[in-house]
């Protein structure tokens, strides 16, 4: 197994969820998304707000336009990713509907905030199957922020 970290990005936050990273599978390893840490960057709304940040499964990356970014090893003897990771979408992923595995976890929090969400043990981990195009993407909204989402997202292949 081989633990892997890629940059959570999403150059404009808006009123419409837009996807800062997808996550997926290439048919080859199931992946265990262990730990997503992020926040928002830029100048601060006059008015205090909220961003919206969802956390959900997506069976098909056909619509996807986004930057594909080559996650990093976390240790430099492990071989490249086999999954596949994008951030910075400027068109949306076709998420699962709900009841069937949307908004596996939701936060809202402050424009001046960040958060930290981290599996306890491997048994909490999230798990993406191993099936090709199949994965989670973090999306972000927020009524008047209107700087940039960044973090991290850490993942173990296996």
């Amino acid at each position: 197994m081989a633990n892997y970290e890629a940059p959570i990005l999403q150059g404009t936050v808006s009123t419409a969820y837009k996807t800062a990273a997808a996550l997926w599978s290439a048919g080859t390893g199931r992946i265990m998304l262990y730990e997503v840490e992020f926040g928002q960057t830029g100048a601060l709304s006059s008015t205090d707000c909220q961003c919206q940040w969802d956390l959900s499964v997506f069976s098909s990356t056909n619509i996807l336009t986004a930057t594909s970014v080559t996650p990093n090893k976390l240790d430099p003897a492990d071989g490249a990713a086999t999954s596949v990771f994008a951030n910075n979408a400027t068109t949306e992923l076709t998420y699962t509907t709900a009841g069937n595995g949307l908004a596996l976890k939701n936060w809202g929090i402050n424009q001046r905030g960040s958060y930290r969400w981290r599996a306890l043990d491997d048994g909490d981990n999230l798990i993406v199957a191993n099936t090709s195009l199949t994965g989670v993407g973090l999306r972000t909204l927020s009524s008047n922020f209107v700087g940039s989402a960044v973090g991290n997202l850490s993942f173990v292949e296996r």
